[in-house]
């Protein structure tokens, strides 16, 4: 839908509750559409959203509601006047044009603009939002939608322009003010994340399509939502990882946006543990995953808890959670083998499906349909190692999730001494008067997104490129983090801890729902409840039973399958007493040691759309 339609009249009404927050109109004004005269539209401003009230001529009305919380952003544009057409363009930024009696499709939207003589002073706000169609229906999906005002009242493009730039104020005032459950909260600075994102991509992810998806799919969301961002593209293994450790983050007050796998989230994750200051870095920053690898479990599992729907375009949605700019809570687990200790965020993997992770790296240039084909070649040679696992068991889930939610409205364990120079950041409104889209310096780590010559440039092609210094040879690097609460893996587990020996097909501990986008693990999984949901295969299992499983994993039937346990613990042990099997965190492999693993509650904060019934 695109909807065009051209000032008639003006009215402000601001009635404010006890708290200070309007209850009636903010803004309100009415229009007409510029193709079709016999329309009026009023348009009304509210807490919730847009209001259009469409009124014909024979008097009856309809009104649609465009939500807040649907809202990504709005630009001011104005006519150009040039070649005796009105082309509506805006002041930096953004591709909308409109030529005398033309029609031009957008993202299935249309917008009508008749001819405007050039010397036009008419202001026009542009406001972008994508709203949910065809609603609990199977083709579920979220299209953009345009709605163009254009303001006239005045004989001076100035006075237009101050109107046009107040209802921009409004919007805006009303997109930072959104809070986690959904209702509106008057804004404050305090509260306020900044507008400046770092996006790190990785241009070898999966296909190697992920420099091609930032330019044309999620640059123009930034500009539509006036998000301002570096772009940081990696040139070797840990590039991220160590970028995290070393750059001032705090410039990053939107957050850190990875496009790419998995592998690139785990990165970014650990090498901010490795920083001292730690604590600080988790609790000012936001982490966000824009899909780009071949597994996306963490972006599938964000848009399967929100109930957004992931499947039509997955680049979308994800995108869409970053300009939201609703931040919610994510549990990561400590995991510690004999030789080092690592940060996860998505899960822990042994056996069976570690060893297709893996092994299927051969195919990795085919896609998520690697994963399939190596499936059935494991099922053929179906196969089990000897372990001894340990657990403790979460009895009651409910108390459980009350506890670490409890936990997380304080310091508790993760108490840290922060030597850092406080960071001063100013944050500040739209001016209502110059330009309104102020062109910004953006950071460009590894060469200019608009080259043609170096935008597919393979990283192999660049060895003398180096984005960051490396550690200085002998120089040691800390892994920080909360502190442990299990005995080292050299001493026995505690007594009140359930203990098993024997043959497993596989483990796998999962504390997200979804391990890639076709794979939901553990069903019952919340990025933020606590608990280290531990599946386990023993021997035994046959290899018919053991296809019932893998099919169910892509509906989460497979725990109906006999011979599989799903266990809801706080922390394990696993103690391989064989070699052969591959052990895997977060898709990338460690060395084969016993390992264990605690969960840290709601320790990190990612961009997730508020879940609305």
């Amino acid at each position: 839908m695109f909807v065009n339609v051209s000032q008639a009249k003006q009215t402000v009404h601001t009635t404010m509750d006890g708290n200070g927050l309007a209850t009636s109109p903010i803004l309100e004004e009415t229009f007409y559409a510029l193709s079709r005269k016999q329309y009026s539209y009023k348009v009304s401003l509210t807490n919730e959203g847009l209001h259009l009230t469409k009124k014909s001529d024979d008097g009856t009305e309809k009104t649609d509601l465009i939500h807040i919380r649907d809202i990504i952003g709005c630009k001011c544009m104005r006519n150009s006047g040039k070649s005796g057409h009105c082309a509506c363009r805006p002041v930096k930024g953004g591709s909308t044009k409109a030529t005398k009696d033309t029609t031009t499709e957008t993202d299935e939207c249309q917008v009508r603009v008749p001819y405007v003589e050039a010397g036009d002073y008419s202001a026009y706000l542009s406001v972008y939002a994508y709203v949910l169609k065809n609603v609990g229906s199977k083709n579920e999906k979220r299209d953009k939608m345009t709605v163009t005002l254009r303001f006239r009242n005045f004989n001076s493009y100035d006075e237009n322009n101050r109107v046009a730039a107040k209802w921009k104020l409004a919007i805006k005032s009303l997109l930072r003010a959104r809070c986690e459950d959904g209702t509106i909260v008057a804004p404050s600075d305090d509260h306020y994340l900044g507008n400046h994102l770092l996006v790190i991509v990785n241009p070898k992810s999966g296909v190697g399509k992920s420099r091609e998806i930032f330019q044309r799919k999620i640059v123009p969301i930034l500009n539509m939502a006036d998000v301002d961002y570096d772009l940081h593209i990696t040139c070797m293994q840990n590039d991220a990882r160590n970028l995290m450790r070393t750059s001032n983050i705090y410039k990053w007050g939107r957050g850190v946006v990875v496009l790419g796998g998995d592998g690139l989230m785990f990165e970014v994750i650990n090498g901010l543990m490795e920083r001292s200051d730690w604590q600080r870095a988790f609790e000012y920053l936001t982490l966000a995953v824009i899909p780009g690898g071949s597994g996306n479990g963490m972006a599938k599992s964000i848009s399967f808890e929100t109930n957004e729907p992931y499947n039509p375009d997955p680049i979308l949605i994800s995108a869409l959670n970053i300009v939201g700019g609703n931040r919610c809570p994510m549990d990561l687990v400590r995991v510690e083998t004999l030789t080092q200790v690592v940060y996860s965020f998505l899960s822990i993997g042994w056996g069976f499906i570690a060893d297709i992770d893996i092994e299927s790296e051969r195919l990795r240039m085919i896609g998520s349909p690697r994963f399939t084909i190596w499936s059935i070649a494991r099922l053929i040679g179906l196969r089990s190692y000897p372990a001894r696992l340990s657990y403790s068991k979460i009895d009651n889930l409910e108390t459980e999730t009350r506890m670490n939610n409890y936990a997380r409205g304080s310091s508790g364990d993760f108490q840290e001494v922060i030597d850092d120079e406080p960071v001063s950041i100013e944050f500040g409104m739209d001016p209502l008067q110059g330009d309104f889209e102020i062109p910004r310096e953006r950071i460009e780590s590894f060469s200019s997104i608009i080259s043609k010559r170096t935008a597919f440039m393979s990283v192999n092609e660049a060895p003398s490129f180096s984005s960051i210094p490396d550690v200085i040879e002998g120089s040691e690097v800390w892994v920080r983090g909360p502190i442990s609460k299990l005995p080292p893996l050299s001493d026995p587990v505690p007594s009140d801890w359930v203990v098993v020996e024997d043959e497993f097909v596989m483990i796998h501990a999962s504390y997200l729902s979804h391990i890639s986008e076709d794979v939901i693990l553990a069903p019952k999984s919340k990025l933020n409840d606590g608990v280290i949901w531990l599946l386990v295969i023993k021997n035994g299992i046959s290899r018919t039973t053991f296809l019932q499983f893998l099919l169910g994993l892509s509906s989460g039937n497979h725990l109906a399958v006999p011979n599989v346990e799903m266990i809801p613990v706080r922390a394990f042990r696993l103690e391989p007493l064989s070699q052969g099997s591959h052990l895997v965190v977060d898709g990338e492999k460690l060395k084969h040691s016993p390992i264990q693993a605690e969960i840290m509650p709601g320790i990190t904060n990612v961009y997730a759309r508020q879940k609305f019934s």
